[in-house]
């Protein structure tokens, strides 16, 4: 409201313009303090996920680096050769940059033990 309005309703209308006056306040401050616990829940939501795919990225980096490390062990790969095929591989997305972009909508790798395949996972 206009604060030229509200003095005018102040005197026009006495204790009743202040109560409408307090009245508009308080809803003013419920609105605000509405907003706030819902801008308050998306940042604990955010802090879940990143802590969510920070987690997932520890296990990832777990799973390659055992990996590599035992295939490199066992001399079934030679590290230059792992090397220049990790260069190769991050030329797939049309970027020389360490990364390799892709679109999440691939299914959950599977670990296949016999003929039966089962989800990988990698939180255990």
């Amino acid at each position: 409201m206009l604060a030229g309005m509200s003095w005018l309703k102040h005197i026009l209308l006495g204790d009743l313009g202040q109560s409408m006056d307090i009245e508009e306040t308080k809803e003013m401050v419920a609105g605000q303090a509405a907003l706030q616990i819902l801008q308050s829940k998306h940042v604990v939501n955010a802090n879940l996920e990143i802590a969510r795919l920070r987690r997932r990225n520890e296990q990832l980096h777990l799973a390659i680096t055992a990996l590599t490390r035992h295939l490199v062990a066992k001399g079934v790969v030679d590290v230059a050769e792992l090397a220049a095929f990790i260069d190769e591989i991050d030329l797939l997305d049309g970027k020389a940059d360490g990364t390799l972009a892709f679109e999440d909508k691939a299914p959950a790798p599977t670990l296949v033990t016999g003929v039966q395949a089962r989800p990988l996972r990698l939180d255990r």
